[in-house]
């Protein structure tokens, strides 16, 4: 796979991931919590990859198993925190302090790994950042952090730890449903943990067949294809691309609400999309290609 193919391959999981950000709201307005959200999802991911891949399974090593689970545990924190994050807090937070990964994961990279970024990551990330501003009106409204916002800036560091170690580890393991298959199993069981020892409670009150038809779609949509998708892709484009292509997730998310009559379209969406748009272009061009910049 060339990278101009990953990186669209990751465009599309940018698109799929802002499907999520309903699906989700759907599932928690029908009364079910993070717990029990992440248990539903990685159970059925679990059932679809024994399924679907089982000679993958079988062939599984300790290395795969290594990668898979704490790839897992990083992805049920990152997953419950931010879940549980938008409960407390707006959609508009939520999608703002979730996409600051992106700014989180080149900052890891050079502090523990001691990669430094491409110099134009310097210039296209605070124009990202902006747009993503923007977009969520995080501007306007003002951004005041609350409980909920607390819990999703902290999502964000497991967020960006994720995109690195799919790019370093995973990309090694012998198949990359093996290492969804861990994520997933994972998932369900700290998610079954969770919804049975702190969510009971609210059992009585989720409405089942509300809550499950969006969770069925994440379990299917989100963790099962785009996270293949995610997974094949990421071994072919740096993490510093990969993680500006996945902030569009916002942006297609704002969209789709646009399109599904949720919202309605503002400058707020047109000016931020465009901010996402151009400094994702700029950062998957080769400036030094472009003939205006060639030395004469």
């Amino acid at each position: 796979m060339t990278k101009k193919k990953a990186n669209w391959w990751l465009l599309t999981v940018a698109v799929i991931w802002g499907f999520s950000y309903i699906f989700v709201k759907m599932a928690l307005n029908a009364g079910m919590h993070s717990g029990m959200l992440n248990a539903g999802r990685g159970t059925i991911c679990v059932l679809g990859c024994i399924i679907f891949f089982f000679p993958q399974l079988r062939r599984m090593t300790k290395f795969d198993f290594k990668v898979g689970l704490l790839l897992g545990i990083i992805n049920f924190v990152a997953y419950f925190l931010q879940t549980d994050g938008l409960r407390f807090s707006t959609p508009a937070s939520n999608a703002f302090l979730t996409t600051m990964y992106v700014v989180l994961a080149p900052l890891l990279l050079f502090f523990f790994w001691h990669e430094r970024p491409r110099l134009k990551t310097y210039f296209v990330l605070p124009i990202a950042v902006l747009g993503i501003a923007i977009l969520t009106n995080v501007i306007s409204s003002g951004l005041q952090l609350q409980y909920g916002d607390l819990l999703t800036l902290i999502s964000a560091i497991f967020w960006a730890l994720q995109i690195i170690y799919f790019g370093k580890l995973a990309s090694r393991a012998s198949s990359p449903w093996v290492i969804i298959f861990m994520i997933a199993l994972v998932q369900s069981i700290c998610g079954w943990i969770t919804a049975l020892t702190t969510e009971q409670a609210t059992f009585p009150h989720i409405h089942w067949l509300q809550a499950m038809i969006p969770v069925v779609l994440l379990a299917v949509l989100v963790t099962f294809i785009a996270q293949g998708m995610q997974l094949t892709a990421q071994k072919y484009t740096d993490a510093t691309s990969a993680g500006l292509l996945l902030m569009l997730e916002s942006f297609f998310a704002s969209l789709l609400s646009v399109l599904m009559g949720y919202d309605h379209l503002s400058w707020s969406l047109v000016i931020g999309g465009l901010l996402l748009l151009f400094a994702n272009a700029v950062m998957q061009t080769d400036l030094h290609s472009l003939s205006i910049l060639k030395k004469h």
